[in-house]
């Protein structure tokens, strides 16, 4: 679940939970981890950051930031299930509308720039209010008003099924979505009670909604309609940039920046040292291949911020029918054969990390999050022998170093993007763990941008890491766990798990929803599905000057207030 939400739908991959809908979005395995030698000091809270927090009056107006991702968006639309992705999120924050935001806290809002209140009004049944902001218009010169928020519930509730929507989590438990005292307020009524219920408010251009063709291809190559601070100058997708610049028609407050340029670079180290040579204002340095680069500059010109956040690194397995890791003791086979600590010392030896941080315990809540309790048991430790009695459980027979079965060696395949130094790193480990309990370990390499899109999303794949980008909705990743799920890549769950997670999302008592957390990540280490290895720490070296921008932890960025103090030389051009 970068994941964003910072996250979208589901959870953003990171590139895990731009527009606030519910859930992560996913990020592409460029994510660094926890147990690193190079730091020191305590664990962060949950509810520190570090953004470099500035008044606008502090701030000048102009400049540029330069920004890198690791992929190019395969869609623009991040309710689609391709385009709820970190790296596109990223950029649609500055782009779209978001009707709720985060504190570093975790605390959820209305987001004043377009709406005035985001609220339950009826506790049985249970009734939101969203009441949205005057004289805001869609680029197309449409209203945001009532029907927006319609679009987003009619559209996402699963009932269109011809809609690739990223989730549908929440949206179903709704009865009806109804105009209220004026077409800038919706009543939105639930069949039960939701405890995310915020999650979900949120706004859709009618242009996007209209049909399944519009909403599945008609943004594919660029978002056509926008609502926000900045809006699309152009995008070059031939050289994977996209250039963003003040939108005049936009009625909250003023873009700071002249400009802001993100460039697609998929070589971490080339885009750490695209900041070395001042083309870049600030990076996220989440493997050693970019730390180590970039280290010598901070306290001279650039500076290093961090956060805990609710992103993590993990390993999905594919457990769909007719896959060679279906059988659940195959899966729990490969748990036992990997060693999570050096999976992520692998990866994070020389990063900045605590010391002795643990690796990461559950799937739902992250090691700083109130409730969070280590679930793994024995499957959360390397046990070679233990490995083995599960394949040999499941009717393979060890031939020398080789579990057979059918005259065939097990033989599964890793996908991973091109250029990710987090898999180039920890494929070697993971490949000779599965080696030593009989297991032929494939590897395939493919482009970033189609990684998501034509293989993990598709199911073309045994083994994948990448990274959820989580959000402060403890339902935000149920896509992901539930035997249906939109996000459920590895195709691996059960009813008894199902009605546990249906059961948290509905339970208002915090205590006993993170016991019915707990009770669910319990069943999801015995499922076997995701290996979690570690949370994923924001390491942001960027220039000294650049103000509310940077390492997050669970805030959501506001793009008015992105931009240099004053009398920064950033401002002269």
């Amino acid at each position: 679940m970068r994941f964003t939400r910072r996250s979208m739908l589901g959870a953003t991959a990171l590139s895990v939970t731009g527009v606030a809908l519910v859930g992560c979005s996913q990020d592409n395995g460029q994510g660094g981890g926890s147990g690193g030698s190079d730091g020191g000091g305590e664990a962060i809270a949950a509810d520190a950051n570090d953004i470099n927090p500035k008044d606008r009056s502090e701030l000048g107006e102009g400049g540029s930031l330069r920004l890198a991702n690791n992929a190019f968006p395969a869609n623009w639309n991040t309710f689609h299930t391709d385009g709820n992705e970190a790296n596109t999120t990223e950029i649609s924050e500055a782009l779209s509308p978001s009707l709720i935001q985060y504190s570093a806290s975790g605390e959820v809002t209305a987001n004043p720039a377009y709406a005035k209140r985001v609220e339950l009004t009826s506790e049985d049944p249970q009734v939101m209010e969203i009441e949205l902001n005057p004289d805001l218009k869609w680029s197309d010169g449409t209203p945001v008003d009532f029907t927006s928020i319609e679009n987003v519930f009619s559209v996402m509730s699963g009932e269109k099924k011809d809609y690739a929507i990223a989730s549908s989590e929440g949206y179903s438990k709704v009865d009806k979505v109804e105009q209220g005292d004026s077409e800038l307020i919706a009543k939105i009524t639930f069949k039960e009670k939701y405890a995310d219920w915020i999650s979900l408010a949120s706004v859709m251009p009618d242009s996007l909604a209209e049909s399944a063709k519009s909403f599945n291809e008609g943004w594919i190559k660029e978002p056509k309609v926008t609502c926000g601070p900045y809006k699309v100058s152009k995008i070059d997708s031939a050289n994977k940039t996209v250039l963003l610049e003040p939108d005049d028609n936009w009625t909250g407050d003023k873009a700071l920046l002249d400009q802001v340029l993100f460039t697609t670079i998929e070589d971490p180290a080339a885009t750490a040292t695209s900041f070395q040579n001042g083309q870049l204002d600030s990076i996220n340095t989440t493997v050693p291949a970019m730390y180590s680069v970039v280290k010598p500059m901070i306290g001279n010109g650039a500076t290093l911020r961090k956060a805990a956040g609710p992103n993590w690194s993990h390993i999905t397995l594919n457990g769909a029918k007719g896959r060679p890791l279906e059988d659940q003791k195959v899966r729990q086979a490969v748990f036992k054969a990997i060693d999570r600590e050096e999976v992520f010392l692998s990866v994070n030896a020389t990063m900045p990390y605590p010391k002795d941080t643990k690796s990461l315990g559950n799937h739902i809540l992250m090691t700083n999050q109130d409730g969070y309790k280590d679930n793994s048991g024995d499957l959360g430790t390397q046990d070679v022998d233990g490995a083995k009695k599960l394949l040999e459980d499941a009717g393979y027979t060890m031939d020398g170093e080789k579990a057979m079965k059918d005259g065939k060696q097990l033989e599964i395949t890793y996908v991973y993007n091109d250029g990710s130094k987090t898999n180039e790193a920890v494929v070697p480990v993971v490949q000779e763990a599965l080696k030593a309990v009989g297991i032929n370990m494939k590897v395939q390499k493919v482009p970033p941008t189609d990684l998501f899109s034509k293989y993990v999303i598709p199911g073309d794949f045994d083994l994948t890491l990448f990274g959820w980008v989580g959000n402060p909705f403890l339902s935000s990743g149920d896509s992901i766990w539930k035997s249906k799920g939109e996000q459920n890549f590895g195709k691996v769950g059960d009813t008894d798990t199902d009605k546990l997670i249906d059961e948290a999302a509905v339970e208002t008592d915090e205590t006993k929803r993170l016991d019915l957390i707990n009770e669910i990540d319990a069943n999801l280490w015995q499922l076997a599905g995701t290996i979690p290895l570690w949370q994923s720490y924001d390491f942001y070296v960027e220039n000294d000057d650049l103000a509310n921008y940077g390492a997050w932890g669970f805030q959501s960025p506001n793009w008015t207030t992105i931009g240099y103090v004053k009398d920064s030389d950033k401002l002269k051009g």
